[in-house]
């Protein structure tokens, strides 16, 4: 196996590690909802990050956000992503992890189309049958006419689109900040953000207290994971591992809640996912041709 070979399958490791710790943070982050306020929840994970990052960039992080000139854009994209995880925890603790899992997993197709009316960019016929693919299961998902809780998955395509417009509005904004700030300045956002809302309660156990501590390690080591998985690997081949969090979503709801997927959650899924590989390797031919980066790629670290 030739060296570029081995930095793409090491790129496609840590892709799925990150994505495995995303989907294990959501699954303590609804295990701690049920008796913990979300804003506390948000604020003592963002706090953990925030002094991670700092311990490990020190003055180096600090100076690099003060003298970035990406400030407001970093800003405005950390309140995207703030509204995008706020939303995704709320509607993870009143249904099963996967089928929000499921229902976020639409942000790609939101992508190409927010890219569309946005940034004007065009895709070809067959894309278009893609993304009418994955709305038609993102619908199925949903099940408006079961026993849905429909906030719950207005709320699961609210994260989406909080999603699509981070990656979006990147690419608009042109702001390309180094990681290490991003993440320093996505802390404080969402500190700022939740502070004046936790409701503090005190955490009943030690074991609280870890599972607490352990969101801001998770947090922070699945966006370490992320950024370096796009180091080694193209972000367009990337992009689509981002659908290994069903199966995690799965796994996590099993394991910690016995939660099991109904068929039509499964089925959604499936053309969803279809959906969006298609689309990930239809702009990776574009992209190809024209150096630029495939629309359902990432454009931003994930909050």
């Amino acid at each position: 196996m030739s060296h570029f070979a081995d930095r793409k399958v090491l790129g496609i490791v840590l892709a799925l590690a990150s994505y495995a710790t995303y989907s294990l943070h959501y699954a303590t982050m609804k295990w701690l909802g049920t008796g913990y306020s979300i804003w506390q929840l948000i604020f003592l994970r963002s706090l953990v990050m925030f002094l991670i990052t700092l311990g490990i960039g020190r003055a180096a992080t600090v100076r690099g956000f003060v003298a970035s000139p990406y400030k407001l854009p970093t800003a405005i994209r950390g309140v995207l992503q703030f509204l995008c995880a706020y939303f995704f925890y709320v509607a993870a603790n009143r249904m099963p992890l996967a089928d929000v899992t499921t229902l976020y997993s639409a942000a790609p197709l939101m992508i190409v189309l927010l890219s569309i009316v946005v940034l004007g960019e065009k895709i070809h016929g067959l894309h278009w049958v893609a993304v009418i693919l994955g709305l038609v299961g993102t619908a199925i998902a949903a099940n408006p006419g079961a026993d849905t809780d429909l906030l719950a998955a207005l709320l699961s395509l609210g994260a989406a689109l909080f999603w699509a417009l981070t990656v979006v509005f990147t690419r608009k904004s042109g702001a390309r900040e180094s990681s290490d700030v991003q993440l320093f300045t996505n802390s404080l956002v969402f500190m700022a953000l939740s502070v004046g809302f936790a409701t503090w309660q005190m955490p009943s156990s030690l074991y609280d207290w870890g599972l607490m501590l352990a969101l801001g390690i998770q947090i922070y080591l699945a966006q370490l994971f992320f950024v370096e998985a796009c180091r080694f690997a193209p972000a367009s081949l990337v992009g689509p591992i981002e659908y290994s969090s069903l199966g995690w979503a799965c796994l996590f709801g099993f394991l910690f809640f016995a939660d099991v997927p109904p068929l039509p959650v499964v089925a959604g899924g499936v053309l969803i996912v279809v959906s969006g590989v298609a689309l990930a390797v239809g702009m990776r031919r574009m992209s190809k041709k024209s150096q630029n980066l495939p629309l359902a790629a990432a454009g931003a670290i994930e909050g």
